[in-house]
């Protein structure tokens, strides 16, 4: 019996199938990161709209763009990172949430930090 891999026929079905595995991969991949761009575009802007100079918001303004600020940032970091540098912009948007945060807590975040960008680096191990 022979195998599927020498068979001429299986072998011309599989060529020809639309798209392979490994695309189908490649296309989800670009479709989450897609996905987490435009969700870190928001955050950003959402950002940059509250310190803007002539920004002038009320109180129930203020309230509702905080909210939003919250809930990207819920969405960003909940969102699994398909390529390392998503988790470096996670850690952004961490950062600026943790503002109120104790000293220590942000010294413990920056060594975490510092140790993934040691790995990235191709520090040995």
């Amino acid at each position: 019996m022979p195998r599927a891999c020498g068979n001429p026929a299986t072998a011309d079905a599989l060529e020809s199938r639309p798209f392979g595995l490994e695309e189908e991969i490649a296309r989800e991949k670009q479709a989450r990161r897609d996905q987490f761009d435009a969700l870190f575009a928001k955050w950003l802007s959402n950002r940059a709209e509250y310190i803007q100079p002539d920004c002038e918001l009320t109180c129930a303004d203020e309230n509702s763009h905080f909210e939003r600020e919250e809930e990207l940032a819920r969405l960003i970091t909940t969102m699994p990172a398909v390529y390392p540098w998503m988790i470096f912009r996670k850690f952004e948007v961490l950062e600026h949430q943790m503002v109120r945060a104790d000293s220590r807590e942000l010294v413990l975040l920056a060594g975490i930090k510092a140790d993934l960008l040691r790995f990235e680096m191709g520090e040995p191990t």
